[in-house]
């Protein structure tokens, strides 16, 4: 059954005619190209779509052309007619190429947005007074940092951290309790305080808190 269904269809295709059948594939090759064009004009989504596949379907009509052309002429114009329409084929698809419109590549956000913080802690660390090498900073002025920057401190803890960073944070939150404890810090305890904001600021811009 099979056999001559498929004797049916070859007798069917080979009378027909090499004209008409050529101009049934160039018909519709070229409706195809004329639907895919008006898409990509009117659609912002096809527009940014890749236009291989019309340069595959391009390839399978060079066949279907090769095929249709075999049917009457030798090998050689078959393909010499074949390469033109191919060549043709091919100025198409950069014509619908040229207006592809490229997906623009997002770039993610890395700076720090302002937060409470930003209006406790100073950008540039306090140092001692090469005058008074002595003096000691006073409680007062570091006790509502040291509040604020424990609290951060626990609210980053109850993120899905890095096993690094969660280290880093722990330890972090170890040294500001012990220099909240001490209360008055000298200037190399000020300046071990300050390293600890900065090293905070970092990490509460990389989890985004």
């Amino acid at each position: 059954m099979f056999t001559g269904f498929f004797e049916n269809f070859y007798n069917f295709f080979i009378n027909l005619q090499t004209d008409t059948v050529i101009m049934i594939i160039w018909g519709a090759y070229l409706a195809l190209y004329i639907a895919v064009f008006i898409a990509n004009m009117c659609s912002a989504k096809i527009k940014r779509a890749s236009k291989r596949p019309f340069l595959s379907l391009t390839n399978a009509f060079t066949a279907l052309t090769l095929s249709a052309f075999l049917l009457r002429y030798e090998l050689v114009p078959s393909l010499s007619v074949s390469i033109l329409f191919w060549a043709v084929g091919y100025v198409l698809y950069g014509s619908l190429c040229a207006f592809t419109k490229k997906s623009e590549k997002r770039v993610p956000a890395y700076a720090v947005q302002p937060s409470a913080v930003d209006t406790v802690i100073p950008q540039q660390p306090i140092r001692a007074s090469k005058a008074e090498p002595q003096a000691h900073v006073p409680v007062a002025k570091n006790t509502v940092r040291l509040e604020h920057a424990v609290a951060v401190t626990d609210n980053l803890l109850t993120k899905n951290l890095a096993k690094s960073d969660r280290q880093e944070l722990e330890k972090l939150k170890n040294t500001l309790a012990v220099l909240k404890i001490k209360g008055t810090l000298n200037p190399a305890e000020a300046d071990i305080l300050n390293d600890n904001f900065n090293a905070l600021l970092k990490l509460m811009a990389k989890y985004n808190v």
